[in-house]
């Protein structure tokens, strides 16, 4: 029997990460064009949510898995991978079925966390044009900027923190294959 709790999880991250990116593109077309009284109306039909629901969570999911893959595609040309095909060859082949868990979430765990960056950079975006919709609570908004802006620089540095972190597990299997060969 296969262990599901890996596709649950990346099913849902890349959901959460889909639906935090609609929510900041929601808060951009609000803050350019005031796009919620728009939605208002057409969300008062008794129907919206029987017509909307699924596949809102269908775009969700693949803008989760665009944002996180093409994040990672970006962020790999100006820094140099550290999970590599070597090392994913060299994991598959230790026969160590930890090691190999380890590696499959610090790659999972790490595409999701990329994406995060691009969510929370929108969210950011959208926060600070909301401003002027906030009236007296605008600092809310630039609260939401600042917010969103350090969590999206910080995403990418965690996602490289958790992939460094697999490194000394490999050289301890490594060492201690080499002491038993």
């Amino acid at each position: 029997m296969t262990d599901s709790k890996p596709a649950i999880e990346e099913v849902s991250g890349y959901l959460g990460v889909g639906s935090l990116e609609l929510l900041g593109i929601f808060f951009i077309l609000d803050g350019i064009s005031e796009f919620l009284e728009f939605i208002e109306i057409y969300a008062k039909t008794s129907t919206w949510a029987v017509l909307v629901t699924v596949p809102a969570l269908v775009v969700a999911y693949v803008i989760g898995v665009f944002s996180s893959l093409g994040a990672e595609i970006v962020l790999s040309r100006y820094m140099r991978p550290i999970l590599t095909p070597e090392l994913f060859a060299y994991v598959t082949s230790s026969k160590n079925e930890q090691l190999v868990q380890r590696y499959a979430d610090a790659e999972r765990h790490s595409r999701l966390l990329y994406g995060c960056s691009i969510a929370f950079f929108l969210l950011a975006i959208g926060s600070w044009l909301e401003v002027r919709m906030m009236g007296k609570f605008g600092f809310v908004g630039y609260v939401g900027l600042v917010a969103g802006l350090g969590i999206s620089l910080l995403c990418p540095l965690l996602a490289r923190y958790i992939q460094a972190e697999l490194i000394p597990f490999v050289e301890a299997v490594r060492a201690l294959n080499a002491t038993s060969a």
